[in-house]
């Protein structure tokens, strides 16, 4: 079994950082061929763009998906590309680990994204969703946030972490992954930590005992539910009787999220 393990985090000694190196940990002793990529340490370039592509179908005009396919077509996408491309495909099992800033991901993962997952190569029109070229691989996606629990939570100021992370989460189901449940761990590097209140830096032995422990059981972990291919019309809009799991994806276009 092979799992590769993204770190999207700045700061080498972060909580971001630690919890990486505990799935590391954990993942080899339960035999596990890891492998890593710290996108800040490699200095991943997160601006997808012309100076990425020396051959090019279009030379005068850059479209991004016409480059990635005719590159993949061609075996000249960026070595790095390449790289990040190979781990994904040889990997049972991805574990992206970022804090989550302005309500989303760090800029950095989202380039990576915007790079690695190629058109052509990654997806394209019969290669999504249900046939998705990752279809059997899973993904566990372990984020922080600087606000509180209650303060993230569905009736929360900072409004819902977990509506927050559905559009993060969904490329990952548009390439075919199962994705877990993702882990959230709340008040990280936020406002006690920077003020030096109580009950800041001792609420980390707890996450990292329950990362280790929700990784040692993530084979029994619920996935977040998606819907099936089938479950669309040839206009592909949501057929009538089709479950519908999130605000995002809906029947009534005037439902208030539950």
């Amino acid at each position: 079994m092979r799992a590769h393990i993204v770190l999207a985090h700045p700061e080498a000694k972060s909580f971001n950082a630690h919890l990486s190196g505990i799935s590391q940990q954990v993942l080899d002793t339960a035999g596990y061929k890891t492998t890593l990529s710290d996108l800040y340490a490699m200095d991943f370039d997160p601006r997808e763009g012309p100076h990425h592509y020396s051959f090019r179908k279009d030379a005068e005009v850059f479209h991004a998906q016409t480059e990635q396919r005719f590159s993949a077509e061609n075996e000249t996408l960026p070595p790095e590309v390449n790289s990040e491309i190979h781990c994904l495909l040889d990997s049972d099992l991805l574990v992206v680990h970022f804090p989550l800033w302005w309500f989303g991901m760090p800029a950095i993962l989202k380039g990576w994204m915007d790079r690695v997952f190629v058109y052509g190569r990654m997806y394209r029109s019969v290669m999504r969703y249900d046939k998705g070229i990752c279809t059997g691989k899973k993904v566990m996606v372990c984020v922080t946030t600087g606000a509180s629990e209650d303060s993230c939570s569905h009736n929360g100021r900072e409004g819902d972490t977990r509506l927050h992370l559905w559009p993060i989460l969904f490329p990952f189901r548009y390439l075919g992954f199962d994705v877990f449940q993702p882990e959230v761990f709340h008040g990280v590097g936020g406002v006690d930590f920077i003020e030096g209140k109580k009950g800041g830096w001792s609420t980390l032995e707890t996450y990292s005992n329950r990362w280790t422990e929700t990784l040692k059981t993530l084979s029994s972990r619920p996935l977040v539910q998606y819907n099936h291919d089938e479950d669309f019309d040839e206009t592909k809009k949501l057929v009538s009787g089709a479950p519908a799991y999130s605000p995002f994806v809906r029947h009534n276009p005037n439902a208030t999220p539950q």
